[in-house]
């Protein structure tokens, strides 16, 4: 019957241990870091100033749209401007008309 030997244990040799070390210690500053960035975005105050921005740079493409807008098709706005200002004053305009009908229709008499 063969004699069973016991197996070696196992040993680690010291530059094993000193990469080991070194990467735990990585693994545990990038763990570090990347929870006081979750903590920092997660903060209220920081929440509200991103909204804040957020909203800010989407008001002013918006408004830079707009504007764009607005250049491109001055003529037309400029036409419709006319017509609104028209319509709105057709009374006015209108009475003047008819007082100056009046006025001619009366022809002064001479003596």
């Amino acid at each position: 019957m063969p004699t069973i030997l016991p197996e070696e244990p196992v040993t680690t040799d010291r530059k094993s241990v000193i990469v080991s070390d070194a990467e735990r210690r990585y693994l545990r500053r990038r763990f570090k870091d990347s929870l006081a960035v979750t903590r920092d975005a997660l903060n209220p105050r920081n929440q509200l100033r991103r909204l804040v921005e957020r909203q800010t740079t989407q008001t002013k493409q918006i408004v830079d749209e707009t504007v764009q807008i607005a250049k491109n098709n001055a003529p037309v706005i400029g036409v419709i401007g006319v017509s609104a200002l028209l319509i709105a004053t057709r009374g006015p305009i209108s009475r003047w008309i008819s007082k100056l009908r009046q006025s001619k229709g009366k022809t002064p008499t001479s003596k």
